[in-house]
């Protein structure tokens, strides 16, 4: 009897990439704005950006990778 409880397990092979794809948009996309927003001198903290990107996206893999059916 092989159990494995682990949620990334159910992922298949193409499912895997695609999302280690997503998160390195996202962290590239989080890089850029930790940038773009000193150099252009805007009035926001680049976390206000970022947090919820993280945030979210971090909801939306968790929701993905174990609510499947």
């Amino acid at each position: 009897m092989n159990l494995n409880f682990h949620p990334l397990a159910r992922l298949s092979r193409f499912e895997c990439w695609f999302l280690g794809l997503a998160w390195l948009a996202i962290v590239v996309k989080c890089c850029v704005v930790s940038w773009a927003v000193p150099h252009y001198h805007m009035p926001i903290a680049p976390w206000v950006i970022i947090g919820p990107t993280l945030f979210f996206a971090a909801i939306v893999t968790a929701l993905w990778a174990t609510h499947r059916e």
